[in-house]
């Protein structure tokens, strides 16, 4: 993998699901193809679940590149309630495209939510737009 394709790099991510709050992440994207991403926590809860927060791990996974500035990536997170009892786990699996300067990137996101017992429960797919951190 080269260090100059512009995905390598720290950056602030904005995630955009319809009819949810715009979030924001953290992630780095490493020469070895390694993907770190921190995420807010705690979150509330869903309404009815047995337990009121959801405490997220940060997502650790893998990113190639797709071409020149294209990208795909997977990473997985993991999550516990407030007295630490699994919840499940969120993959994410995205595909994002630089800006021609190496500055910005943007693309599709989807996110598979799995029960502590593997089940899938539900995906949700939105939008993520990053923007490079500088010293």
């Amino acid at each position: 993998m080269s260090d100059r394709h512009p995905m390598v790099g720290t950056w602030r991510v904005t995630v955009q699901v319809p009819g949810a709050p715009v979030g924001i992440n953290l992630a780095t994207l490493s020469l070895d193809g390694g993907v770190l991403v921190a995420f807010p926590s705690p979150t509330p809860a869903a309404p009815g679940a047995s337990h009121r927060l959801k405490y997220w791990t940060s997502a650790i996974g893998r990113w190639e590149p797709t071409g020149d500035r294209g990208a795909k990536m997977s990473f997985l997170a993991l999550g516990v309630d407030e007295n630490g009892s699994p919840i499940g786990t969120h993959a994410i699996a995205a595909t994002a495209i630089a800006a021609e300067d190496g500055q910005s990137w943007s693309g599709p996101f989807t996110i598979t939510i799995d029960g502590p017992d593997g089940a899938t429960l539900a995906s949700v797919s939105g939008t993520v737009s990053a923007v490079r951190l500088t010293a």
